[in-house]
C-alpha cells in the first residue's frame, strides 16, 4: 500500500512537469515543444509522444529534452507505445549525447519497457550495457531510530570479517550473506533481504578488480540516506530521505589497479529500502573488463598517491555530465529572475530528491511573477509530498483562480474530496475537468471510481467501459473494469479484461495477481501458479510470489512442492518472517510440531508483532500449570469495612505476572481482586482504565466481573476501545481499554484480569525495566510479583523501603522470581504528602548495564530528529533578525514555542520515547515535552546556540534512583550554555518568561545529553524572590466603615505565570467575574469598579494588574469606634494545613515564594490611632513573615512580608512550621482601632 502511494506521488509529480510551458509558452523556441504541450494540455497523449519524441530524437542536449522524457515516461503508460519507446531511446543513446542523465534515463527505460512488452531476454541483455552493480553481500540489519543511524558507526565500519556474528536492531543476530536472486533492473532490494524493515541500516559489500588506473563514475540512487567507502575512504555521503532514481548521486573516481573495496550504507526510515549502483566511463559506458567478488580481498594503493576521489579541479577536466540539474543551476546564477529557470530547476530537484530546495525554488519563482498559475500549482504539490496538506491544497487553489481551466489543479481538488470520501463533490470536480476535454481518460477514470465509492455500481462500470472503448491501451481502466466484473461475478468478463491489461503491461502486478486468484478459485492451479512462476524472471527478490506460489500448490494438496518453494525462499530471504510462519503452518499439517514450532519461533525472533502465531504456539504446547487464586475464598476471608474505616475498599490480591520472552517481546498479566467498602470505593473502580500504545502493544481481557452479595456472578459486558487523541496525528496509536464493572453496591467485589503483550521490544532491542509497588491507598490482603526472564539475562534489583527477597527458581530456559507480601497496611492519604513514588515501598528491576547505554541511545535518536527544515530556517531567520545577542537570540526562540506550539501532557509511556521530527512538530504545531524539546533544540541550534537536550523526572513524580540504571525520565527540556553556566529551558512552561522555570523542573536531577554523554546534574532551585507577588494598595476609609481603594500588584515566576495562564484569552466580562470573585472570597461585598492590565500576550514586559474596587462595612463600627483588619486582600484565615498535631508523612509542596503588600490605609477625618498590633518579625529555616507600621499625617501605613523558601517539612519541623502558620493567622486576624 505504502509503495502504491509512492508511486501515485510520482506519477503525479511526472504530470506535473508537462504544464511547464502551457501558461508561458512565450518562452519555448521549438514548434514541436508548443505543440506536445498543448496536445498534453487536451489529453492528446498520443499526438503529444509524437511532437515529444521528434523534439527529444533532434534536440537530445536540450535540459528540456530530460524534463520532457520524464513526461513521455509517464504518458507511455496511457498509450502503450513501448515499441517506439524503445525506439526513441535506441536513438538517444546512438547520439551519444552530453546529457548523460537523459542517457541513462534512456537506458533504463529500454529495460523496462521490454520488461512491460515479456521479452525478458532482451531486457537482460540492456541491463548488461549499463554497468550495474549486483554481486553484493548484505548484513543488517542495524538501528536507526530516528535517523540516527546515518553517523552511528557499525561494527561494518570498522572491520569486515564474513564469519562473525553481530548484534543487529532489536538484538536480532546477524551476519554477511550472499543474495542468491537480484532484481533484473538492477535494484538491490534491501527492503526484502532484511527485516526489520523499518527504520533501520543495511550495508552491501563488494570487491571491484580493475586491470588498470583510472577514472570512473560511480552513479548512485538510493532509497533513503546513502553512504559509499571507495577503499575506505568517503566518496558519496548524503543524509536525505528521498525515493531511488537512478544517478542521484554522481561521483568520479580513481580505480586503483588490482582489488578496490566498495561498502555502500543506506539507511531507511519507512516504506522502500535499497539502491542502484553503476560503474562507467566518463562517457557513461560501462567498462568491459571489470571484475567483481564477493570475497575478501587485499586492497591496492594509487599509484599515484592521489585521493580515490578525484578533486575539484581534476572533475572539470575530467567529468561533464551535460544534465538538466547542472544547467538550470547555472542560469539562475546567470539571472536570478528567470522563473522559467527556477521552475525547471524545483522540478529536477524534486525529481533527485531534493524537495526541500525545490520549494524554495518554486517560492523565488512566484514571488517574481505572482500571477504564474504552473508555479503555484508546482508549490502546492511540493506542499503536498511534505505532507503539509493545507498549505498545498491553498497553492492548487491559487491556480485555478489564476486559470480556471487548469485541468491538472482540478484533477487534484477533486481527488483532494475523493481521498476524504466526499465523493459527491469529487464528482463535480471531475465532471469539470470533462467539460474542458470530454475524452480525459484520466478525469473519466477517476469518475468511476467516485462513481463506485458512492455505490453506482452501473455507472461506474459503464464509464470504465467507455474509457477502455476511447483508450483501449489504459491499463488501468481494465483493470478498474475486471474488478468490477469480478465483483459482479462474471468470472469470465474479468479474466478478459485482467489479460487485456498484461497483453498492454506484462509486469502489472495488481493485474497478475486478480489473474492468479481468479484461477485459483476456478480451480486452475497450474496456471495461476504460472502467473506468479512468470515474475521471477524478471523480479526474483520478490518474497510475495513464492508465497503465492506455496499457497498455489497447498490449495492442489501438493504440500511437499509448497515445502519446497518455502524453503528455497527461506535461503533467498533469510530474515522473512512470512515465509517462516507459512511453512512453520505447513509442516504443522504434516504433524511435525516440533519443527513447526521451531519456524514459528524463528519468526517471532524476526517479527514480534505475530501475535497470533504466540498465541497459537501458546494453545498447541504443553504448559506449566500455573494454580489460579480462588476468587471465592479470598472473598470468604475478606476483612469488613469496619476493619479498615480510613479505606474505601480492600484490595485481597494484587498480583503481576511479567514474562520476558528471548526475542525481547513481554507479556504482562495483571490480577486484581477488590472488595468495595463504601460509596467512594465504588466511584474509584467503577471504571477500569488500561492505557496502551496500539502500534506496539495488545490487551487481552482475561476476567472482567462482579460477585455479589448472594453469590451470584454478573459478568462485564462494557468493554470498550477509546482513542483520547484521535485526530492527533502525532500520536494516533494512544488507546484505553475501558471495563465498566457491572452491579455495583457497597459490599461487593470485583475481579478483572488482563495481559499486556509488548512486541515492540522496549526502546532499546531486548532491555526491559518493570516496577512494583508493596503498598497502596487501600489495604492489600495478598500482594504478589512474578517476573520470569530467560535464563541468561542479568538484571539489576533495588529495592526500596523493603527488605523483601524474592524466591528465585531455575528452569531450563527461564529463572523465575516471585515476591510475595501479605496483610499490608493502607497509606492513608494526607494533604500535602509526598508523592506516592517517594513514600510506597517497591521493588524496581532493570536489565540496562549502565545510564552511558541510555544516554547514548537517547542522544542519538534524539540528535536527528532536531534536523531544521527549511520551513524552521525560515521562522528562526525571522524571530531573530533583530537580536544582537545570544540571550536576545534564545529569548524570542524560547517565547515562540511556549506560545505558538500546543502543548498536549503525554508521558513516556505513554506516547513512546522517540520525539517526533522537529519539521513534523513545528507543521503540526503541536508537540508532547519531548517534541516541544526538540523543536527548541532545532530552532536554538539554527540561530548558532549550543544547546543540549535534557531528560528528567519531574518532582511531581518523585525521586529518581541513580543507582539503577533505567529509563525513570518522565520530562524533557533543554539546557543552554549561558555566561559561562547552564541554563534550562522547559517548552512545555507556556506562559513562563525567558530565565523561569517551573518548581516542577527544580531541584531534581537531570541528563544533560552533551556529545553523546549523559552527565546528570541537579537542576538549579531558583529562590523565593524569583516567584513575587507586590501589592500597593490605597484605601480611603469612611465614617461608616466602608472603604474605596485602588490596587497595583506587579508579579513574577509563578505568580505571573499563573496569571497569564488565568486571564490572558479571556473577554473582558469573564476577566471582570474572576476578579470579582477574588475580591468577595476576603472582602464580602466588594464591588469591582474598574480593572486593567498590562499585556499579557508579551513574554517580555511584567505582569501588571490595576484595579479599584469598594467595600461596604469593611470596618465593623462598635460603638463610636471602627475596627478593621490592614492586610485586606491576603491574609491566613484558616489553619487547616496544619490542624494536626502530628504528620505520617514531610509536608510537600511544590513553590518558592514571597508576597509583598503595601497598603496606605487614609483613615477619616476625626478619627485617631487608639491602637495598633505590634510588629512582627518571624525568622524560621522555611520562611519568614514580618508586619510593620508607620503613621504619617492621616495615613497609616502597613507592610506585610512573607516568605516561603523549601519544598518539603519533614515530620520533626512540622511542630515549628505549625507554630508558625498559626502565629501568622493570629497575627493577620489583629485589628486597628480607631477612635473618633
Amino acid at each position: 500500500m505504502i509503495i502504491v502511494k509512492k508511486k501515485f506521488v510520482l506519477v503525479f509529480f511526472i504530470l506535473l512537469i508537462a504544464s511547464i510551458a502551457i501558461f508561458n509558452l512565450s518562452v519555448c523556441t521549438s514548434e514541436l515543444e508548443i505543440a506536445g504541450l498543448d496536445y498534453w494540455s487536451k489529453g492528446l497523449y498520443q499526438e503529444a509522444f509524437d511532437q515529444w519524441s521528434d523534439f527529444i530524437r533532434e534536440n537530445p542536449d536540450s535540459p528540456e529534452s530530460e524534463l520532457y522524457w520524464i513526461m513521455i515516461e509517464e504518458i507511455v503508460a496511457k498509450i502503450g507505445r513501448y515499441d517506439d519507446l524503445i525506439t526513441l531511446s535506441q536513438n538517444i543513446i546512438s547520439q551519444n549525447p552530453n546529457n548523460k542523465i537523459l542517457q541513462a534515463y534512456a537506458q533504463e527505460q529500454i529495460v523496462r519497457s521490454y520488461i512491460k512488452q515479456g521479452n525478458i531476454y532482451q531486457a537482460k541483455q540492456e541491463v548488461k550495457k549499463m554497468g550495474m552493480v549486483t554481486d553484493w553481500l548484505l548484513i543488517g540489519p542495524f538501528d536507526n531510530t530516528g535517523k540516527s543511524g546515518f553517523k552511528k558507526v557499525y561494527p561494518p565500519e570498522n572491520e569486515i570479517d564474513l564469519q562473525k556474528t553481530y548484534s543487529g536492531k532489536d538484538s536480532i543476530l546477524i551476519r554477511w550473506f550472499k543474495p542468491k536472486k537480484i532484481n533484473l533492473t538492477g535494484f538491490i532490494n534491501l527492503d526484502t533481504f532484511l527485516y526489520p524493515n523499518n527504520w533501520t541500516v543495511g550495508y552491501a559489500l563488494t570487491y571491484l578488480y580493475s586491470p588498470e588506473e583510472r577514472v570512473a563514475l560511480f552513479k548512485v540512487g538510493a532509497d533513503d540516506a546513502v553512504k559509499v567507502w571507495f577503499n575506505d575512504q568517503i566518496v558519496i555521503e548524503r543524509d536525505i530521505y528521498r525515493q531511488a532514481v537512478i544517478d542521484q548521486e554522481v561521483v568520479p573516481v580513481w580505480l586503483g589497479r588490482g582489488w578496490n573495496k566498495i561498502l555502500v550504507k543506506v539507511c531507511e526510515k519507512e516504506d522502500t529500502w535499497g539502491f542502484y549502483f553503476r560503474i562507467t566511463d566518463i562517457k557513461g559506458n560501462p567498462f568491459r573488463d571489470l571484475k567483481f567478488t564477493t570475497e575478501v580481498k587485499e586492497i591496492v594503493d594509487l599509484v599515484s598517491g592521489k585521493d580515490y576521489r578525484l578533486s575539484e579541479e581534476e572533475q572539470g577536466e575530467e567529468v561533464n555530465l551535460g544534465d538538466a540539474l547542472s544547467y538550470y543551476k547555472e542560469e539562475v546564477i546567470k539571472n536570478p529572475e528567470n522563473v522559467k529557470a527556477l521552475l525547471s530547476l524545483g522540478i529536477i530537484l524534486q525529481k533527485r530528491g531534493f524537495l526541500d530546495e525545490a520549494v524554495e525554488k518554486f517560492k523565488e519563482a512566484i514571488s517574481l511573477d505572482l500571477e504564474n498559475a504552473l508555479a503555484h500549482y508546482l508549490l502546492g504539490n511540493a506542499y503536498q509530498r511534505k505532507e503539509k496538506f493545507d498549505e498545498g491544497l491553498e497553492e492548487i487553489k491559487k491556480t485555478l483562480k489564476i486559470n480556471p481551466n487548469f485541468v491538472q489543479a482540478i484533477i487534484k481538488i477533486g481527488m483532494n474530496y475523493y481521498e476524504k470520501g466526499l465523493y459527491k463533490e469529487a464528482i463535480e470536480e471531475f465532471e469539470k475537468a470533462l467539460e474542458i476535454n470530454p475524452d480525459f481518460v484520466d478525469a473519466n477514470l477517476y469518475l468511476s471510481w467516485a462513481y463506485e465509492r458512492k455505490g453506482w455500481n452501473l455507472e461506474a462500470r459503464r464509464k470504465l467501459e467507455e474509457i477502455v472503448q476511447l483508450n483501449p491501451l489504459f491499463a488501468p481502466a481494465h483493470y478498474s473494469l475486471g474488478v468490477s466484473y469480478e465483483r459482479k461475478g462474471w468470472l469470465d468478463k474479468a479474466i478478459q479484461q485482467y489479460n487485456k491489461v498484461l497483453e498492454i503491461n506484462y509486469d502489472d502486478g495488481l493485474a497478475r495477481r486478480g489473474l492468479s486468484n481468479l484461477y485459483f478459485q476456478l480451480g486452475r492451479y497450474e496456471e495461476g501458479i504460472d502467473l506468479y512462476r512468470e515474475i521471477l524472471s524478471w523480479r526474483p527478490d520478490d518474497p510475495s510470489v513464492y508465497r503465492s506460489m506455496a499457497d498455489g500448490y497447498v490449495r492442489m494438496n501438493e504440500g511437499e512442492r509448497a515445502i519446497e518453494i518455502l524453503r528455497e525462499a527461506s535461503e533467498i530471504f533469510p530474515y522473512n518472517s512470512s515465509i517462516y510462519s507459512q511453512l512453520g503452518y505447513l509442516y504443522h499439517e504434516r504433524g511435525e510440531e516440533e519443527e513447526a514450532i521451531s519456524l514459528w519461533r524463528k519468526a517471532l525472533e524476526i517479527s514480534p508483532g505475530f501475535l497470533h502465531l504466540r498465541d497459537y504456539i501458546d494453545f498447541i504446547s504443553e504448559k506449566e500449570e500455573i494454580a489460579e487464586v480462588d476468587a471465592r475464598e479470598l472473598i470468604a476471608k475478606a476483612p469488613s469495612a469496619e476493619e479498615y474505616p480510613d479505606a474505601s475498599a480492600a484490595i485481597l490480591l494484587d498480583e503481576v505476572k511479567k514474562v520476558i520472552n528471548v526475542d525481547g517481546t513481554s507479556s504482562t498479566t495483571c490480577h486484581r481482586i477488590i472488595k468495595l467498602f463504601n460509596k467512594r470505593g465504588i466511584e474509584k473502580f467503577g471504571e477500569i482504565f488500561i492505557t496502551y500504545n496500539a502500534g506496539g502493544e495488545r490487551i487481552t481481557i482475561k476476567k472482567a466481573r462482579t460477585f455479589k452479595l448472594d453469590g451470584s456472578v454478573v459478568e462485564a459486558t462494557s468493554i470498550k476501545d477509546i482513542f483520547p487523541l484521535e485526530g492527533y496525528r502525532l500520536y494516533s496509536n494512544i488507546s484505553q481499554k475501558v471495563i465498566s464493572m457491572p452491579a455495583l453496591e457497597e459490599g461487593v467485589t470485583i475481579e478483572y484480569q488482563y495481559t499486556l503483550d509488548d512486541y515492540s521490544r522496549s526502546f532499546i532491542g531486548k532491555n526491559f525495566q518493570d516496577t512494583f509497588y508493596l503498598q497502596d491507598f487501600e489495604p492489600i490482603q495478598l500482594c504478589r510479583y512474578i517476573l520470569a526472564i530467560p535464563k541468561d539475562v542479568e538484571i539489576k534489583i533495588v529495592n526500596f523501603k523493603t527488605d523483601l527477597e524474592p524466591k528465585i527458581k531455575k528452569g531450563e530456559d527461564k529463572v523465575i522470581y516471585t515476591w510475595e507480601a501479605s496483610n499490608i497496611p493502607q497509606i492513608i492519604y494526607e494533604n500535602d504528602m509526598p508523592p506516592f513514588h517517594n513514600v510506597a515501598p517497591r521493588i524496581a528491576i532493570s536489565s540496562f548495564s549502565s545510564w552511558k547505554e541510555i544516554a547514548t541511545w537517547y542522544y542519538d535518536i534524539s540528535r536527528e530528529q532536531s534536523k531544521a527544515d527549511a520551513d524552521i530556517k525560515a521562522k528562526v531567520a525571522e524571530l531573530i533578525q533583530n537580536e544582537t545577542t545570544p540571550e536576545g537570540k534564545i529569548r524570542a526562540i524560547y517565547h515562540y514555542v511556549i506560545n505558538e506550539i500546543r502543548y498536549l501532557g503525554l508521558e513516556f509511556g505513554i506516547s513512546g520515547h522517540m520525539p517526533h521530527e522537529a519539521a513534523e512538530v513545528y507543521k503540526y504545531k503541536y508537540g508532547d515535552c519531548k517534541d516541544k524539546a526538540t523543536l527548541l533544540i532545532s530552532m536554538l541550534k539554527e540561530a548558532g546556540i549550543e544547546v543540549y537536550y535534557v531528560l528528567l523526572r519531574t518532582r511531581y513524580s518523585g525521586e529518581i534512583d541513580l543507582d539503577l540504571p533505567s529509563f525513570q525520565f518522565d520530562h524533557a527540556i533543554a539546557a543552554v550554555s549561558l555566561n559561562g553556566e547552564l541554563m534550562f529551558l522547559d517548552g512545555t512552561a507556556e506562559n513562563y518568561v525567558f530565565g523561569d522555570l517551573p518548581a516542577m523542573d527544580q531541584g531534581v536531577w537531570a541528563m544533560v545529553l552533551i556529545n553523546g554523554e549523559g552527565e546528570f546534574v541537579k537542576v538549579p532551585i531558583h529562590p523565593a524572590e524569583k516567584n513575587q507577588r507586590t501589592r500597593k494598595i490605597k484605601l480611603n476609609l469612611q465614617e461608616d466603615g466602608s472603604v474605596s481603594g485602588e490596587a497595583t500588584v506587579l508579579q513574577s515566576g509563578i505568580f505571573a505565570a499563573y496569571y497569564r495562564s488565568l486571564f490572558k484569552d479571556l473577554g473582558e466580562i469573564k476577566r471582570k467575574e474572576l476578579i470579582q470573585n477574588s475580591l468577595s472570597s476576603s472582602c464580602p461585598g466588594s464591588v469591582l469598579e474598574e480593572f486593567s492590565f498590562s499585556d499579557l500576550a508579551d513574554l517580555n514586559i511584567p505582569v501588571e494588574q490595576r484595579y479599584k474596587f469598594r467595600v461596604p462595612n469593611y470596618a465593623k463600627k462598635i460603638g463610636e469606634k471602627l475596627h478593621l483588619k490592614p492586610s485586606i486582600i491576603e491574609r491566613v484565615e484558616s489553619t487547616s494545613m496544619v490542624a494536626t498535631e502530628e504528620r505520617r508523612f514531610p509536608m510537600y509542596f511544590y513553590n518558592q515564594y514571597c508576597t509583598q503588600n503595601v497598603i496606605e490605609i487614609n483613615i477619616p477625618e476625626g478619627f485617631k490611632v487608639e491602637r495598633v498590633p505590634n510588629e512582627v518579625d518571624l525568622v524560621f529555616p522555611f520562611g519568614s513573615y514580618r508586619i510593620k507600621y508607620s503613621m504619617e499625617d492621616n495615613i497609616i501605613k502597613y507592610e506585610r512580608y512573607y516568605q516561603f523558601n523549601t519544598f518539603e517539612i519533614s515530620q520533626k519541623e512540622y511542630p515549628s512550621f505549625k507554630e508558625f502558620i498559626e502565629r501568622i493567622a493570629q497575627e493577620d486576624a489583629k485589628e486597628i482601632i480607631l477612635t473618633p
